[in-house]
Order: C-alpha cells, then sequence, then structure tokens
C-alpha cells in the first residue's frame, strides 16, 4: 500500500516517528526542567540533573560536573553547551565546552530528523583566564518559559549571546529593552543593538494600532486628535497616511505626504508640525457650533440683574467670562420659553459700563 498507520495495533513506532510528532508539537527546543549551572571551583562548572528535548527528541542531563581547561596566557570566552548528532549511533548526544576568542554559533541544522542532522543549544557562557572561570551567565532556553513569553511578548535573553536564531522582524527583550530584529540573528550570535537589532515601541504601537475607535462627538471621530504614536527617532515606527499624526520630541506632527513603515520621516518634507491638541479640540467645537462675540451696555433692573438674549430655541451654550466689567457674576438663564440669556449681576445697582463676552452656541 501507498500508505501506513504508524500508530496502530502491533505496529513498530520508532524514535523518529515520535520525534516528528514532537518536533511539531513542542513550541521549540531547550530545557524543561533543571539543567542550571554554576562554578563549582577555579576550573569546574557544575551542572544540575534536568530533561528537555532538541526538535523533539527527549533528553535527560545528569547531575555532573564539566572540567574547564584554564588559559596558559590572557582570557578566552567559554561556552558550555549540548550538541546532539544523529548520524552519531553510538553516541548522539553529549555535554561540551568550546574555548575561543570569538565563540562561533551553535548549530542547529533544519529538518534534523529526516536527514540525522545536528542541533545545538547553548547552557552557559563564562570567561577563562589562566587562574579561573568567571563571569558565568545561564543561557539555557526552556522550552514552557519561552512559550509564555512570545504570548505576553518576545523572548527574552540572558546575555548578548542569542539564544535562539531571529527573524528580521521579530523582536527580542535584552536588559529590560524590548528590540526589533534587523538583520537575521542565529542562535549564538552577538546581539548588537545599532546593528542587528534597535529600539522597539512595538508594545504601544499594537495597542495603538488595536484600538478600534476613539469617542464621537456629534457623529464626528476623533481619529488620531488626542492620541498618537509616539517615534522614539526619525525612521517611521509604522506606515503613515496623510494627515495621520504623531509625536517626536514631545512635538505633534502631521504627515503630509504617506511614510511607509522604515521609511525616513523628514521634517518639513513629509511631515510638518501640527495644531497643539487644544487648538484640534477648538477648532472641532467651531465646527459643531457657533462662535459668536457679544457686547453691552445699559443699567441693573431693580434686582441688579442685567440680562442678554444670546441664543435661539434647543440650543446649548458654552461661554467665557465677562471682560472689562468689575464685580460681574455671570450665569446661564433659561426661560420658560426655551431663550437662553446670559444674565450679568451687580450687586451695588449702579450703572453698567460697556463689556464683552464670548459664547459657542452649539446647535445655534
Amino acid at each position: 500500500m501507498g500508505i501506513n498507520l504508524v500508530t496502530f495495533y502491533n505496529s513498530t513506532v520508532t524514535p523518529q516517528d515520535d520525534a516528528l510528532v514532537y518536533e511539531n508539537a513542542l513550541p521549540g527546543s531547550g530545557m524543561i526542567y533543571g539543567g542550571n549551572c554554576t562554578i563549582k571551583n577555579a576550573n569546574t562548572i557544575h551542572v544540575t540533573a534536568g530533561h528537555g528535548a532538541l526538535c523533539g527528541r527527549k533528553f535527560t542531563i545528569e547531575e555532573t560536573d564539566v572540567p574547564v581547561i584554564l588559559t596558559s596566557s590572557g582570557t578566552l570566552n567559554g561556552r558550555l553547551y549540548i550538541h546532539m548528532d544523529l548520524s552519531d549511533t553510538e553516541n548522539p548526544i553529549s555535554l561540551e565546552v568550546e574555548r575561543a576568542a570569538t565563540l562561533t554559533p551553535v548549530i542547529q541544522q533544519s529538518n534534523v530528523n529526516i536527514n540525522d542532522g545536528v542541533y545545538e543549544i547553548n547552557l552557559a557562557t563564562f570567561t577563562i583566564s589562566t587562574s579561573t572561570i568567571s563571569n558565568l551567565v545561564y543561557v539555557a532556553p526552556f522550552i514552557k518559559s519561552n512559550e509564555a513569553r512570545e504570548v505576553i511578548i518576545a523572548p527574552v535573553e540572558a546575555s548578548s549571546f542569542a539564544s535562539q536564531s531571529y527573524a528580521v522582524g521579530k523582536h527580542l527583550i535584552l536588559n529590560k529593552i524590548l528590540y526589533r530584529v534587523t538583520q537575521a540573528i542565529s542562535a549564538g550570535q552577538t546581539i548588537t543593538p545599532g546593528t542587528n537589532v534597535t529600539e522597539s515601541n512595538s508594545v504601544e504601537e499594537q495597542i495603538e494600532t488595536n484600538l478600534s475607535s476613539i469617542n464621537t462627538i456629534n457623529s464626528n471621530k476623533l481619529n488620531q486628535t488626542v492620541i498618537a504614536t509616539r517615534q522614539a527617532n526619525l525612521t517611521a515606527s509604522k506606515a503613515y497616511a496623510i494627515g495621520e499624526q504623531f509625536i517626536y520630541n514631545n512635538i505633534l506632527y502631521r504627515a503630509t505626504a504617506a511614510i511607509a513603515s522604515g521609511g525616513t520621516i523628514t521634517i518639513g518634507g513629509n511631515a510638518t508640525a501640527a495644531d497643539n491638541i487644544t487648538s484640534q479640540i477648538s477648532n472641532l467645537a467651531n465646527r459643531l457650533g457657533t462662535l459668536k462675540a457679544f457686547s453691552f451696555t445699559g443699567t441693573c433692573d431693580s434686582g441688579g440683574s442685567l440680562y442678554i438674549p444670546v441664543g435661539t430655541y434647543g440650543c446649548s451654550i458654552v461661554y467665557s467670562a465677562v471682560t472689562n466689567t468689575a464685580n460681574t457674576i455671570c450665569s446661564l438663564y433659561l426661560n420658560d420659553y426655551g431663550m437662553w440669556y446670559v444674565r450679568l449681576r451687580k450687586g451695588d445697582g449702579t450703572a453698567w459700563t460697556s463689556g464683552s463676552f464670548t459664547i459657542y452656541a452649539l446647535g445655534a
């Protein structure tokens, strides 16, 4: 037959069969439990017992001490790593130590289970001198831990040596800073901010991108009026359409030409300073209503008040304080017929001097 059912009564299930399933079921390769590394003495690293999986191949580590050869002069970098070679039928997995001025990247071949390939992960990096090993950093990837980190934000790197491979556009956290990968990084390769990674504001960007809408006023949506993407530099962290706004150096700018993600922002070229937030809200209010200025003269009535009609039936009024009048109290007054008045009141009953006030008559 051209097809066979592997997991069936009296069938033989090989390690390769299992590994192909586990490789795709697990979120990656690394430790599952234990395998911690510490310096035991001047030339020995202690490794605790643990469990892990590489490309779906389950392995265990017995508690052990790994000797490290010290240098004859100067210092070298060192790493302790797990090496798996499925073509080696006698000793397919081992703990290895590398000593070098520049450490080589781990080998992580594709289709390992099909081609009997090689796959490695680092457990620890350290410094080697003529008298001791020092600066040990535990860098082992953890399958469950990395799964949770990937869902929330990005993998957390314990040192500048990548614990896994990263494609361009992926994110990682190093020294509590979120970075975006700008050049492909291999596992074990040095992570260099400004060269193969750049600081990213992707979390803020995703939050803003997923805001479906902002409040509406009289069916006019306030889109980007109050909230705008904050740019860390003049390389666009997202695409901007004409009219869309962003903040750079605490200044609000408006795109005057379409800007692609990753494109250069040129102030005065494809972007210009936008009206400030207060002006934008004021402009919106003006569009929704009618700005009216009133002047008045006259004398108080017997109650010490002067009533000035300012609106029509059914309108709502927002007004500013009266100017050029001493000891004046301002209040809005709605008469029995639905007409709005501003009530100007002076307690001494003296004649009014000239004055003025400004209102927004919304719906007038």
